[in-house]
């Protein structure tokens, strides 16, 4: 992804899609999946991301890169860093 500054507002769906060379379609589906969840929703309800959803995705994406699918990724990111951290040695 992109080096961005902080933005206080949040990330919507199609800004963090470009930075981080996905689609809007992979931002909703990982969050129909329970991969990403946008931690917050603009008063029209569009999704917006903070930085630890930004940081999240890049733990997402890092392991789908990986060849990890879906559930594998969520299984993943649901156990401890050390478990990460084995995981992907």
């Amino acid at each position: 992804m992109e080096k961005h500054p902080e933005r206080a507002d949040g990330w919507r769906t199609g800004e963090l899609a470009k930075a981080a060379g996905l689609t809007v379609r992979a931002l909703r589906y990982y969050d129909q999946v329970g991969l990403l969840s946008p931690s917050g929703r603009t008063e029209a309800g569009h999704r917006l991301y903070d930085a630890d959803d930004v940081t999240r995705l890049y733990q997402v994406v890092a392991l789908r890169h990986l060849g990890l699918n879906v559930a594998d990724t969520r299984a993943a990111l649901a156990t401890d860093s050390q478990g990460l951290l084995q995981l992907v040695q």
